[in-house]
């Protein structure tokens, strides 16, 4: 008998010309994760030391499911609360986790699942969810499974972001959306309780046609996930919610300068990303002129010395934008060098982190 849980989250996640559930297969960056004993990387996305608990011939199957969001045509406004429940087969009063239904209905869906291969003896009874008296055994049961769900998802969003940098407006809501479901069964009992995350609600456009894109991110991230990606976790923490402001331009920059050695200097920074990503003069003097303006903004946020709400125009070549431009064209060239140092790290023996070098440069100008 089989153990299924599930973390079922709102999302801001729409297609170009797609409207039915997506699904992305999980099982192998789920089994991954685990041989490669990811507790021992120095960060955690969860409580990464209890995944220790977790054996990895245990893992059936996983997948990660997305009911894009509604944006024409006729809609069913019960759209979200009938795909939730079923998802959760039934969702009784007594579990008081009826949230879910007033999820604005053109949101969109994401369903983590995870299928484990023994029966969940201590899955709480009415009384006991009525009582709020779990048995020992249950609560720690719970946080492996609240930890595998995070660890999993963290990986799956990560492979989309990579994927799709996609520009939006800031704060385009002053309304959070912090939310979600917790969902266990095993046999005939089940147990389903509030898990909230605001992670999925940065926008997301996915492109029909690179699917395949994401699958292949997603097995090859897994294959390095247990590695010290700082600058990846730190790019997480710039594209957490949809309520993202002018700090998160800091967030940008501490995952750029997490590429490369304590003692590199924004210069070097700036010219490695310059020629790292242009092909052209136009091109570099285009990425130049953004990187400038980044790092401008950051010591004046830094030092105190101005403060910017994302509103504000400024110029960069002559034209006058928002400021809030520079945080979308930095996020594009940030995801750009994270994916190119995710790349070396894998064809790199024996490299266990992100990192670029002088030598790095020099391979680049002096290509042969």
């Amino acid at each position: 008998m089989s153990t299924k849980v599930k973390w079922i989250v709102p999302c801001y996640f729409n297609t170009d010309n797609l409207d039915n559930e997506i699904e992305f297969d999980l099982t192998h960056c789920t089994k991954k994760i685990i041989e490669n004993e990811v507790w021992n990387r120095d960060f955690e996305y969860g409580n990464r030391g209890i995944l220790k608990d977790v054996d990895p011939k245990d893992i059936i199957n996983a997948n990660a499911k997305i009911l894009p969001r509604f944006t024409s045509g006729y809609v069913n406004e019960k759209r979200i609360i009938e795909y939730v429940s079923v998802h959760c087969n039934k969702i009784h009063s007594y579990f008081k986790t009826e949230n879910y239904k007033d999820w604005y209905y053109s949101l969109g869906v994401v369903v983590i699942e995870i299928d484990l291969n023994y029966k969940s003896k201590t899955v709480p009874s009415k009384k006991q969810v009525q009582d709020f008296n779990f048995d020992s055994d249950f609560l720690r049961t719970y946080h492996i499974h609240v930890a595998l769900l995070k660890e999993v998802s963290s990986v799956f969003l990560a492979s989309l972001h990579l994927t799709y940098p996609t520009r939006s407006i800031m704060s385009w809501n002053d309304s959070p959306v912090n939310d979600g479901i917790f969902y266990i069964a095993s046999g005939r009992k089940k147990y389903i309780t509030k898990l909230n995350t605001d992670s999925f609600m940065h926008h997301i456009l996915i492109n029909k046609n690179r699917l395949d894109d994401v699958q292949v991110n997603i097995n090859g991230l897994s294959s390095v996930w247990h590695l010290n990606l700082w600058s990846l976790k730190r790019l997480l923490i710039s594209v957490k919610s949809n309520l993202i402001s002018m700090d998160n331009l800091l967030d940008l920059i501490y995952a750029l300068e997490g590429l490369f050695e304590e003692k590199a200097s924004s210069d070097f920074i700036k010219m490695f990303t310059i020629v790292s990503l242009s092909n052209d003069k136009k091109e570099a003097r285009k990425v130049k002129e953004i990187l400038d303006k980044a790092f401008k903004i950051r010591n004046e946020i830094a030092h105190g010395s101005s403060s910017f709400d994302g509103y504000e125009k400024i110029k960069i070549s002559g034209k006058e934008i928002l400021s809030q431009d520079i945080y979308w064209e930095m996020k594009v060239i940030v995801i750009r060098m994270v994916i190119n140092a995710i790349n070396k790290l894998k064809e790199t023996k024996g490299m266990k982190n992100l990192n670029f070098k002088s030598d790095d440069l020099f391979n680049l100008i002096y290509k042969k």
